[in-house]
């Protein structure tokens, strides 16, 4: 086993991007970075979040390695807490009698608890949490349920304005759990001109950094770069939406290759919801996440897990070939994948990380009460109470190699 050191200090940025990219639309999209970039404080900020242990349950993990483990992302839509935060816009889930109170908050967290059992992951990032007392909630009442015992709980607050953020639960030991603001210089434009994104203002969630440790013996064996991107929409100033997912995706691919420039077998799987397809020039171009398994020879060689379920690049205009299995998100009646798990080259069957893909086990989890009539995913609806979440649950099976 070979002994690795906490991967949490700072980093350097490095040259990035320089020329335009086309968007599915075929609209040129010009992409600009500096050629060094600018230092950045990757480490732990004072918001950043926990890295204390999670608590440990009645079952807690006895310090076994196992020979393959389930690892999941998945958006719950929306999980707040009953304490009114003056801080963030809660909207709907402000806490009021008759709106958002106990009784609805109970009812939530048991239909989640559905959706974790149906998923039986091992480790499962999630987005859309507010903060770490209400997901100890749903660890505490997927127990009570017999579901899988999370040993460890952590959130890392995003300073979105809604107040969501970014939750693991593991069965495993987590030996350090901490947020990678995105602090990458980008230069885009603005309806005022040409401005730079520079990580003073929060317009990008951070990066959420956790290391997994198997056996409990402060070993990084695992680890897990948590993202949820900037939404698709129109009101992503000071730049266009677009945009900020680039500079997400170009920081993301840079802390890839610092770590794997460290340890070309450390396993790293990057995962959550990313609001972009895997054709688009932030996956496709920036991250460099590519679908063919086939064409990935080495640790740097990113593969998106969707290419085991089958997803090529296709006609990016026609979506007739998606479905429930192979997609995470419906819009306007047209599966779509936004939901992905990024793993390293070295994770590749018979790469050079100890844990590898299991051929086949990626895909959606989409048992029937997560899908309406109409086979879409079954929205969350806080009024009437009824439904899961816009996204389904995404997962896969790592095995160690022996």
């Amino acid at each position: 086993m070979i002994r690795r050191p906490r991967l949490l200090a700072p980093l350097m940025m490095v040259a990035g991007l320089t020329a335009c990219q086309d968007d599915p639309s075929g609209r040129r999209l010009p992409v600009f970075m500096f050629d060094g970039g600018a230092p950045s404080d990757l480490g732990l900020p004072a918001d950043a979040g926990p890295e204390d242990a999670g608590d440990d349950g009645p079952d807690a993990f006895a310090g076994q390695r196992p020979d393959e483990i389930v690892l999941a992302t998945y958006n719950v839509q929306n999980l707040f807490d009953l304490v009114d935060d003056p801080t963030t816009d809660e909207g709907e889930f402000t806490p009021a009698a008759g709106q958002w109170d106990a009784a609805r908050l109970t009812n939530r967290l048991q239909r989640l608890v559905q959706v974790l059992q149906a998923l039986d992951a091992d480790v499962l990032l999630l987005n859309e949490i507010e903060t770490e007392d209400v997901l100890t909630d749903l660890r505490d009442a997927v127990r009570a349920a017999g579901g899988p015992d999370y040993i460890e709980v952590h959130v890392v607050p995003t300073r979105d304005p809604r107040g969501i953020g970014i939750g693991v639960l593991s069965r495993f030991p987590v030996r350090q759990a901490a947020g990678r603001p995105i602090g990458w210089e980008h230069r885009c434009m603005t309806p005022e001109g040409f401005t730079t994104l520079d990580g003073s203002r929060p317009e990008a969630r951070p990066i959420f950094q956790v290391e997994i440790d198997f056996e409990g013996d402060d070993v990084t064996d695992l680890l897990l770069l948590g993202n949820h991107w900037k939404a698709k929409t129109n009101n992503s100033l000071p730049c266009a939406d677009e945009e900020h997912r680039l500079r997400s995706a170009l920081q993301l691919r840079d802390v890839f290759d610092t770590l794997l420039g460290q340890d070309p077998t450390l396993p790293v799987v990057a995962l959550g919801d990313f609001n972009t397809f895997e054709f688009e020039p932030p996956l496709a171009e920036a991250l460099q996440a590519g679908l063919d398994l086939a064409a990935v020879t080495g640790p740097m060689d990113l593969f998106n897990a969707w290419g085991d379920a089958g997803v090529v690049l296709r006609d990016r205009n026609s979506n007739d070939w998606n479905d429930a299995q192979n997609s995470s998100y419906n819009f306007r009646g047209d599966w779509t994948r936004l939901d992905h798990l990024v793993l390293s080259g070295n994770m590749r069957p018979g790469g050079e990380a100890p844990w590898q893909l299991v051929p086949g086990s990626m895909g959606a989890v989409a048992p029937g009460f997560l899908l309406t009539g109409a086979g879409q995913p079954n929205s969350y609806d806080v009024r009437s109470g009824e439904g899961y979440s816009d996204h389904l649950p995404v997962r896969l099976r790592l095995r160690h190699a022996e």
